[in-house]
C-alpha cells in the first residue's frame, strides 16, 4: 500500500503532513501546481519540502494545459463557482494519472475539515474513489478545528503559510475564482501587482474570444454579480436576451477601494495590528 498525501501549502494540508509524520506512516506528498499560486505559497511549499519532506515532494502538473492562464485561454472562459473545471483539469486529473502510474494500491490523505463549509461537512471522513485506478480517500483531520491545525504546527515548530498573517482566510490560487471582496482587498494592498496580473489575463482572454468569435460578449474574470451593476462598465447580452453589464478587473478593484474608503469593507487599523483572521500574530 502506498500512502499519498495531498499538499497545497495551506494550513490544513501542512497539518496533514505533520500528523502523518506523528503516526509514523511512510507517505509521499504530492503538490498539484496550477501555475497560479501566490509567490509566497510557492516559497512556502519549497520550505516545507526541505524541512519536513526531505526534498521528496512530488510536483504534478496538467499534461493538457500549461497552468491556469493557459486553461482559461484554451477554454475561452474563466471557471465559475458552478463550473470549477480548473480544479478538475489542474488538480484532480493530474493526481489520477499519477495514481494510475503507481505499481501498488494507494490511499490518498486529504486535509479536509468539516467545519470549513457545509459542503465539506457533508463529505464522509473515508470514501472509495473508483477513478484514478481506484483508491481510498482518508480525511484524518475531518473533525479538527482550526485551533487544532495550528496547534500541530506549533508542536512541530513549523510556521504556517505567511499569507495567513496578511489576512487571508484560505490559501490557494492567486486569486481563486471564488475569492471574496475582503480577501481581494487584502491581496490588492499586500501584493498590488495582482491587479495588473488579472487585467493582463482578462485582456488576453478577450482577444482570443474576439479572434475566434467576433462580436462575442465580454469575458470577465469575475462573475456578473460580483459587484453592483452600476459599477460595471462592459455591456453584455445574456442567452435569454437580457441586456446587462459585466465587471472588468479594473471595475472590481475600483469598487473594492471605494467600498473600503466608505467603510463598507474592512479597514486596516492605524499602527501595529494583527491582520490574521486566525489571530496568529504574536
Amino acid at each position: 500500500m502506498i500512502h499519498v498525501a495531498a499538499f497545497s501549502g495551506g494550513k490544513d494540508s501542512t497539518a496533514l503532513l505533520l500528523w502523518l509524520r506523528e503516526q509514523g506512516i511512510p507517505f509521499t506528498a504530492v503538490f498539484c501546481d496550477t501555475g497560479w499560486e501566490h509567490p509566497l505559497t510557492y516559497a512556502y511549499v519549497e520550505e516545507i519540502n526541505q524541512s519536513v519532506l526531505d526534498g521528496q515532494l512530488v510536483v504534478l502538473k496538467s499534461e493538457k494545459y500549461d497552468g491556469f492562464s493557459d486553461l482559461v485561454l484554451g477554454r475561452r472562459i474563466v471557471p465559475m463557482v458552478h463550473a470549477r473545471f480548473c480544479t478538475e483539469e489542474l488538480k484532480i486529473l493530474p493526481l489520477w494519472k499519477y495514481l494510475e502510474s503507481l505499481e501498488d494500491e494507494a490511499t490518498v490523505y486529504q486535509g479536509i475539515r468539516a467545519d470549513e463549509s457545509a459542503a465539506r461537512a457533508a463529505m464522509p471522513s473515508r470514501q472509495w474513489e473508483e477513478k484514478g485506478g481506484g483508491y481510498w480517500i482518508e480525511r484524518p483531520l475531518f473533525h479538527w478545528t482550526a485551533a487544532d491545525v495550528f496547534a500541530i504546527h506549533k508542536r512541530h515548530n513549523v510556521k504556517p503559510n505567511p499569507l495567513y498573517l496578511m489576512g487571508v482566510g484560505r490559501v490557494g490560487c492567486w486569486p481563486c475564482i471564488m475569492v471574496n471582496k475582503r480577501e481581494l482587498l487584502v491581496l490588492a494592498r499586500r501584493t498590488p501587482e495582482i491587479e495588473a496580473r488579472l487585467m493582463e489575463l482578462e485582456s488576453r482572454l478577450n482577444a482570443v474570444v474576439q479572434e475566434r468569435t467576433p462580436g462575442a460578449g465580454y469575458r470577465s474574470f469575475f462573475r456578473t454579480d460580483y459587484i453592483p451593476q452600476r459599477y460595471c462598465s462592459q455591456p453584455f447580452i445574456t442567452k435569454d436576451g437580457r441586456a446587462i453589464r459585466v465587471p472588468t478587473v479594473a471595475d472590481v478593484f475600483a469598487y473594492i477601494r471605494l467600498a473600503e474608503a466608505q467603510g463598507d469593507l474592512f479597514r486596516e487599523p492605524d499602527g501595529p495590528a494583527c491582520m490574521s483572521v486566525y489571530n496568529l500574530c504574536e
